[in-house]
Formats: structure tokens, C-alpha cells, sequence
């Protein structure tokens, strides 16, 4: 098949609003956005709508999808593998609807990607520029002419990310730790780490019960063959991180101490345990963060040219002095995010 590209049209935007209408009237109060290239002014695209929508469960379609149906609604597309993602038709053939739950960090990621493209001219021609070679040659699914593009995409993600920003980064300290000024001393794998980890679970579990929503073994040392500080990284889910009274005494009872707030990065929490050594990060459900942290374990996981890539990058970062430890972290920013990017597809 061919891939048929129109110019910009200055109605598409009018569409947008015409289906947003639509959904709203089915479902007020709804969270929709216009996504993917008719969103981008001046740029070609096939003539399709995207909008996307954020509900707390996509597989709960008994939450909105009889509404959404009312109003001339289809399902065409479920992947309940892919963050629930589902696909609907509008009553036009050309409006694609997309329902992804709160929290997931695929939300975020057509948002920043359409956004940078409306701002970065350059970005926007090559885009369009590679669309254009691509659309010219035929194509057994229109997927596969997505997935052609994916090279491109990532590149132009990895500098919209690199530039982009949460609107707050404060952090408040509550306790300090003392200078660091040396360099960051990696060891290779141990097969000791998991049952770090597993003693550490007991212990949280036995602290909180059915006050835990999530908690799971992230970061270095929880994949298999990669060189790493010898610290447990360790992501728990409570149902409200800013409600410490809930969570940080019992925590406390049990040997940690709280190191950190940042209000402005969802309500993280950040406590400390010392033996072993283990940063225990706290957030609440349908937090991005979380989605993102396990997206990042299970690429390095199962992709060894990733982890590979990432181990290159910590051993060149680590020989160097660092004034912080946080400082050695915040330099592999860059290839953390390539990393995600890549994982989130």
C-alpha cells in the first residue's frame, strides 16, 4: 500500500475541537489532547485526528467505553500488554482515539514530542523530510511505515527530553549527607544483590502490611550482569507519598531514616537504609515515574546492547571527581533517557 500525506491544513485543529466536543459531552470532565502530526502546524501528515485520552484504567472499559459508544465510538485496537493501550474509531474513519491510563509515561512522551516539534523548525523539516522518503515507498501494513520512522523519532525525543524540564526540581533536604569530591567506585555484578533486596522486602512489608500498593527491586543492581554502586535501589508505591505520618514512622521503626522530600517531582520521597546500603524511593499510584523506572530496569534486562551502552557510560562517568554523588547520577541523564525512549517504543 501507499502512504498518502497531505499538507498542513489550518482545518485540522477545528477537528480536533469537533471531536473533543464529542468526547466531553460522553464522558465530562475528560483529559484530551491533539497528538501526532495534525497537531503540529506546518507539518505533512496523513489526515488523521489523534487525540489522546487519559483514563484510570483502560481495561475497566465498562468505566466509559458504553459512553464513548454512544457517541459513535469503536474499539478497533486492544493491547493489554502495551499499558492497556486501546485504539478507538471515531463516527469519521479519520479520527483515532487513544486511551492510555493516569501514570503512564507514554502520556508524557507524545506530549513532549509534539510540543518540541511545534517549537524546533529544524526538527519539524527533518521530520517531515523523512516522512516524505518513507510515504514514497509501498507498505505491506501502514504499522510497518510507523515503525520505519522510529529512528528519527528517537533522535528528536532524545534532544526534546534533553531540553525539556519538570516545572519544579526543589528538593528539601532532611537530612545531609557530607561531600562527596571523588570519584564513584562501580563493582562488577554480584549474585548476592537479590537477596539484599529480599531481606530488605521482608523487612518493608513486615514495617507497612497492606499499606503498600507497589514495591519493587530497581536500578543497577537489580539487573542481572551489570556493574553498579553497591546500593539497593528499591521503588515503593504507598497510596499518598505526601502523607508521611502513613508510612516514614513505621519506616523509621524499622531502620531507616528520611533523607529527602521533592513536592515538586510527585511528592518523592526519598529514605535511606545503611546496611546494606539502599535508597528506598517513594511515590503514589499513577505516578509517571514509576512507569518509567520499571520501563528502564526491564530494557536493560532484556536488551543486552542497552545495558552495555549504559555500563560504557557509568565507568567513563564514574573515574571522574564528583562534588555529589547526585552529580555522577544527573550526568547520565542523556543516556538514561535514550534508554526509556527506546523501552517505551
Amino acid at each position: 500500500m501507499n502512504i498518502e500525506l497531505a499538507e498542513y491544513d489550518d482545518a485540522w485543529p477545528g477537528l480536533f475541537e469537533r471531536e473533543r466536543a464529542r468526547v466531553v459531552g460522553a464522558l465530562p470532565g475528560a483529559v484530551l489532547e491533539h497528538v501526532g502530526s495534525t497537531s503540529v502546524p506546518g507539518l505533512c501528515a496523513k489526515p488523521v485526528i489523534d487525540l489522546l485520552l487519559v483514563v484510570d484504567e483502560p481495561g475497566d472499559e465498562g468505566s466509559y467505553m458504553p459512553a464513548l459508544e454512544a457517541a459513535g465510538y469503536r474499539v478497533v485496537v486492544r493491547e493489554d500488554d502495551w499499558h492497556e493501550h486501546r485504539v478507538l474509531k471515531g463516527p469519521d474513519t479519520n479520527v483515532n482515539l487513544h486511551v492510555f491510563p493516569r501514570g503512564c509515561a507514554q502520556v508524557r512522551r507524545h506530549l513532549i514530542f509534539r510540543d518540541w516539534l511545534r517549537d524546533s523548525d529544524e526538527d519539524r523539516e527533518l521530520y517531515a523530510s523523512t516522512k516524505r522518503k518513507l510515504a514514497a515507498l509501498e507498505w505491506e501494513r501502514v504499522q510497518d511505515y510507523a515503525n520505519a520512522k522510529n529512528a528519527v523519532v528517537l533522535e528528536i525525543l532524545e534532544r526534546a527530553y534533553a531540553a525539556w524540564r519538570l516545572p519544579s526540581d526543589d528538593v528539601e533536604f532532611v537530612t545531609d549527607d557530607p561531600p562527596h569530591n571523588a570519584p564513584v567506585t562501580l563493582a562488577e555484578y554480584d549474585p548476592v544483590w537479590p537477596d539484599w533486596y529480599a531481606g530488605e522486602e521482608a523487612k518493608i512489608r513486615a514495617a507497612l502490611g497492606s499499606g503498600i500498593v507497589r514495591l519493587e527491586h530497581v536500578g543497577s543492581t537489580s539487573v542481572p550482569g551489570l556493574a553498579a554502586k553497591p546500593l539497593i535501589d528499591i521503588l515503593l508505591v504507598v497510596p499518598d507519598s505526601n502523607d508521611e505520618d502513613a508510612y516514614v514512622p513505621a519506616l523509621v521503626r524499622a531502620g531507616y531514616y528520611l533523607r529527602l522530600r521533592e513536592h515538586g517531582w510527585y511528592e518523592h520521597r526519598l529514605l535511606k537504609g545503611t546496611v546494606p546500603n539502599v535508597n528506598l524511593h517513594v511515590f503514589s499510584p499513577r505516578c509517571e515515574e514509576v512507569d518509567r523506572m520499571l520501563a528502564f530496569r526491564d530494557r536493560l534486562r532484556s536488551h543486552t546492547s542497552d545495558r552495555e551502552e549504559y555500563e560504557r557510560t557509568k565507568r567513563e562517568l564514574a573515574g571522574r571527581t564528583w562534588a555529589r554523588v547526585q552529580d555522577y547520577a544527573d550526568a547520565k541523564t542523556r543516556v538514561v533517557e535514550r534508554i526509556i525512549l527506546r523501552a517505551l517504543g
